[in-house]
């Protein structure tokens, strides 16, 4: 009973350790003004996101901290939308004359010419703001409609492009209405088709990722050195998580070797991040403890929050094996010494306990609570902990 109770802890600090990450990796925020946001919207074809907010509003400092700064929401937001925040008592006078808010935070999506596309009140989780973001889009695009269109053999360009985008920001398969578009065209090198092959890639095994290389030079022009660097690294995961799904190994390999090739400074840690992904799912566990070895000594290093996300990834990949778990209370005993935080000693407290060492454990969680009292944290996960682990001493 007490293993599950530290169990559902850790997937507590899973989430919670996110939001220490100075890393932008997270939601890029656009800092012009509403105007300026809505002629970029204009130029690039694509809606608004606002997080209508305040200073004082509780949920909107923990979406903030835990949920805007995760990779993938970064990954999703940053790729089809223009985002911005405002502070809705001192933020952007357009924006606040524009729209009226009354409950924090409220989420909105807005299309170019000012138009609520879909609107949302209240703090969201990462998994359901992503949903938000699709729901938005489905609106904006159309895509049921569209959808009719293609079937009915609709394949003119401007609908082709259109199209294509739409589905993309769907997360749906693109490669048949592509595969139709590039196959009538005489020159791919025109701005409208460049930015149709950036915006047709999916994943890095892709006729639309050949030739996003192929014309590399001529997008970046179009889109920015960024982007397509951005663009490239989002390919490639997708393509681990193909390899993922069909336990593919070929496929991990190439996706491995296009970020070497085309994103090279980035190249070392995806492909340990990619191998640890992989050999997580394919619960290949000698292999995985040896990757996550060579990655903190080789990336992570003395990072605090790397090495605290990763004893938790360790211990969550195998919590049943005890070389996992002991080498996932190693790594939180680094983070903890490192970084200081509550939520880094907590972690290692929880670890230390799994490994049946009661006595660090309790030491461990009282240094836990002893910090967490002094920055006004929550500290009922903490007591409550304590209070388990000195009944059963």
């Amino acid at each position: 009973m007490f293993e599950k109770s530290i169990k559902i802890s850790l997937v507590f600090l899973f989430a919670l350790g996110l939001s220490f990450s100075g890393m932008a990796q997270g939601i890029e925020f656009f800092h012009g003004t509403w105007p300026e946001a809505l002629q970029k919207a204009k130029e690039e074809g694509r809606m608004i996101f606002v997080d209508a907010n305040t200073s004082w509003c509780g949920p909107c400092r923990r979406m903030a901290k835990n949920v805007f700064t995760q990779e993938k929401v970064g990954d999703f937001f940053n790729s089809r939308f223009i985002n911005m925040k405002v502070d809705m008592e001192k933020g952007d006078i357009d924006f606040r004359k524009a729209f009226h808010v009354r409950a924090y935070p409220t989420l909105f999506f807005i299309d170019e010419n000012g138009q609520v596309v879909k609107k949302k009140v209240g703090g969201q989780q990462a998994e359901s703001l992503i949903k938000l973001g699709q729901e938005a889009l489905a609106l904006y695009d159309n895509i049921d409609d569209m959808n009719d269109l293609f079937e009915q053999g609709k394949r003119d360009a401007a609908f082709l492009r259109k199209y294509v985008k739409a589905l993309n920001n769907a997360g749906k398969p693109t490669a048949k209405a592509v595969n139709i578009y590039l196959r009538r065209q005489k020159d791919l090198s025109t701005p409208e088709n460049l930015l149709f092959i950036f915006d047709a890639v999916q994943s890095a095994d892709s006729k639309a990722f050949d030739l996003l290389i192929e014309h590399r030079k001529d997008i970046e022009k179009i889109k920015s050195p960024k982007a397509v660097k951005d663009l490239i690294k989002r390919a490639c995961k997708q393509t681990v998580k193909t390899a993922i799904e069909f336990q593919d190994e070929n496929l991990l390999k190439e996706a491995k070797s296009k970020m070497k090739k085309h994103y090279p400074e980035m190249a070392k840690p995806f492909k340990y991040q990619a191998d640890l992904s992989y050999f997580a799912a394919t619960k290949n566990e000698a292999e995985y403890l040896k990757c996550a070895k060579k990655y903190a000594k080789k990336i992570v290093k003395k990072n605090a929050f790397e090495q605290h996300k990763l004893a938790t990834d360790v211990y969550s990949a195998f919590p049943a094996s005890p070389k996992a778990t002991k080498l996932a209370e190693e790594l939180a005993e680094k983070a903890a010494q490192t970084g200081g935080l509550w939520e880094y000693y907590f972690t290692y407290a929880q670890l230390l306990a799994k490994n049946n060492k009661k006595k660090e454990a309790i030491q461990t969680g009282e240094k836990a609570l002893e910090i967490a009292q002094t920055q006004k944290a929550p500290i009922g996960r903490i007591r409550m902990f304590l209070s388990k682990l000195k009944a059963e001493r």
